[in-house]
């Protein structure tokens, strides 16, 4: 089985900076590829926007899929299990991950997730369910607390995407966008809950952590960056980064 944990993607080149290659030499086969939304909320963004974006970042890198198909509320419980159990290709994608994992929890999909056996590909809140925890710090007035649960622990590692800095040093305070990171709040969940990695996504920096049957390999291109939190915050270095 082959997951990716990913922070975020080249808006204008999803798959051409060499992860296209790899699902191309991983794929069984392009029956079909099954999309789970963020949350419900994301639903009709998925439909209108996303999903057609990332149909044709896969056909740029000569991926077309038979049969695409999108989780919802609205399907039966036996109806999603069959379209994950069938499928070539499961991609998680971003929004809310504790709506997300709600909302598959109602489904009753979780464990067929779990037993899912294709390529799996998380972006953003898809890689945090993906996580053993998913983890937030206080960073914004959407999230002013700590909040911290359970992910679907496929590899035994937790992400939390968008930590996006160019310094060589993870800095006290890191401010991204409307999101504010506090050094000294990572270091205090990774004390509580066991080390965890940072991603970066900026533009075209893009950060991959992927799992081969267990092993984790890293990957990076341009000035993308992963950290490994533990009683410091550290850039990946025991297992060097290789570019896409």
């Amino acid at each position: 089985m082959i997951r990716y944990y990913c922070s975020g993607f080249d808006v204008n080149n999803a798959f051409g900076h060499g992860l296209g290659d790899m699902f191309k030499t991983e794929l069984k086969d392009t029956k079909s590829i099954v999309y789970v939304p963020g949350s419900p909320e994301k639903i009709e963004k998925a439909k209108t926007k996303y999903i057609p974006v990332f149909t044709n970042h896969f056909k740029n890198v000569g991926i077309e899929f038979d049969e695409i198909n999108l989780i919802t509320p609205d399907l039966t419980s036996d109806e999603t299990k069959e379209m994950i159990a069938k499928a070539s290709f499961v991609m998680l994608m971003g929004g809310d991950p504790f709506k997300q994992k709600e909302m598959c929890e109602k489904l009753g999909v979780l464990e067929e997730l779990k037993r899912y056996n294709g390529i799996m590909v998380g972006f953003s809140a898809g890689a945090m369910l993906m996580s053993k925890y998913i983890i937030i710090t206080p960073c914004s007035e959407e999230y002013p607390d700590f909040h911290i649960e359970e992910g679907l622990n496929f590899d035994g590692i937790s992400i939390y995407p968008h930590n996006n800095t160019s310094e060589e040093t993870y800095p006290d305070t890191l401010v991204v966008g409307d999101e504010t990171y506090q050094k000294a709040d990572l270091i205090r969940v990774a004390k509580e809950y066991g080390n965890f990695y940072l991603l970066q996504d900026n533009d075209t920096d893009i950060s991959i952590i992927k799992s081969s049957n267990g092993n984790l390999e890293f990957y990076i291109e341009n000035n993308g960056k992963i950290w490994e939190v533990s009683d410091e915050i550290n850039l990946v270095s025991k297992n060097p980064c290789k570019k896409l």
